[in-house]
């Protein structure tokens, strides 16, 4: 099968979005499928693997991540590239975005007559609220056009139920199938190695008796990390040893270091800025638990990964990822924004052993089902239903 992946965010940058596509691509063309990326060009950066296509590209907003299709002055290009791409004769598109690469994606499935689907990868009117003004009118229009888009498409693919039902809630039509699909996780990659977490500890200067919570994400305040810091001051105060390892970076990241200082934190709260993510599993093992608190994840990508390497994870409740945790079996959900409540579970999970040691093989155990081997056939399969229509 010929796939062309539509796609604003890509490499070099490393964003959930980029994650998934990157994961999906090597596990189908393992599958002897063939994947074309179709995606925005970044200055200086050259591509490592074939069939990645670039437009000229604009930054938007202040933020070097965001970039979008340039406009008429490169309609040229943009043709050339159309006719290009005619000649591949794909069998199905794959838009990741509804935006630019988005709308040039039903373009050629209109005019090669072939389906689009279209996953929906972040909650684009919650997000919005914290990067505009504006937290009526645009995210308002943002549902609205959202729910354009979708409708445009042949079947959605949702990261996640609480997904499904955001699209159902802002009108999309109900003859449009939408599939909960989460993007799979590399087994062989993550999973329990005590030596690599003791050299990251080594590393940063942690003991091995210490006790380690991490967080893994970009530093943004959509996050809710400074929830992550309030409730790890109430964790701290009844524990001596114990660490907080802030993973990622993001706009809010100066913001964040200055919070942890304020608040007196700064010799337990550990920063390490961005890590690689072949090397972000040897983090995790170096940590006891995983903490987390954004309700803007679309799915929780890094909550299989951690439990993966065999931590038990301690998290706010969220639809994003309720199809992974099991509260009180392999994790705990905390109901409310509660700092307190948050870190008593937290503190009931290093405090006993026999429960931690449960959890943790439970969680590994849950991880399982979300292989990137399963989640690709199940990709496959949602190709193939749309292509019989």
């Amino acid at each position: 099968m010929k796939i062309g992946f539509f796609s604003e965010t890509y490499l070099p940058v490393i964003h959930g979005v980029t994650i998934s596509i990157e994961t999906f691509r090597k596990e189908l063309e393992s599958m002897g499928h063939k994947v074309y990326i179709y995606t925005l060009d970044i200055p200086g950066y050259k591509d490592k693997t074939p069939n990645v296509f670039r437009f000229k590209s604009i930054r938007i907003i202040k933020n070097p991540e965001l970039r979008q299709l340039q406009p008429a002055l490169h309609l040229k290009p943009v043709r050339a590239s159309l006719e290009e791409i005619h000649k591949l004769k794909l069998d199905i598109v794959h838009a990741h975005t509804p935006f630019s690469l988005g709308v040039l994606a039903k373009s050629v499935s209109k005019e090669q007559k072939i389906p689009m689907v279209y996953t929906h990868h972040t909650d684009y009117p919650e997000y919005i609220k914290f990067y505009w003004k504006d937290k009526i009118i645009l995210p308002r229009l943002m549902k609205v056009y959202t729910r354009w888009f979708s409708n445009l498409s042949n079947g959605i693919i949702a990261p996640s139920l609480k997904i499904k039902r955001y699209l159902r809630g802002y009108g999309v039509n109900k003859k449009i199938p939408i599939y909960v699909l989460q993007t799979g996780i590399d087994l062989n990659l993550f999973k329990k190695s005590p030596a690599a977490g003791f050299l990251v500890r080594r590393k940063l200067g942690i003991s091995p008796q210490a006790k380690v919570l991490i967080c893994v994400g970009r530093i943004g305040q959509e996050k809710n990390v400074e929830f992550i810091i309030r409730a790890f001051g109430e964790i701290s105060k009844d524990r001596e040893g114990i660490f907080l390892m802030m993973v990622g970076e993001g706009p809010f990241f100066e913001s964040l270091k200055k919070i942890v200082k304020d608040s007196g934190l700064d010799k337990k709260v550990i920063f390490t800025g961005r890590i690689s993510h072949d090397e972000i599993k040897d983090y995790y093992n170096a940590a006891d638990l995983f903490v987390f608190a954004s309700y803007t994840d679309t799915q929780g990508i890094v909550i299989i990964e951690a439990m993966a390497c065999g931590l038990p994870v301690v998290a706010l409740k969220d639809d994003a990822f309720s199809d992974m945790i099991a509260d009180g079996k392999n994790s705990f959900m905390v109901n409310k924004q509660s700092e307190k409540i948050f870190a008593q579970k937290v503190n009931q999970l290093l405090g006993d052993k026999e429960l931690y040691r449960k959890f943790s093989s439970a969680a590994i155990k849950q991880a399982a089902a979300f292989s990137k081997e399963n989640m690709a056939k199940k990709l496959i399969s949602v190709y193939k239903s749309l292509l019989k229509k």
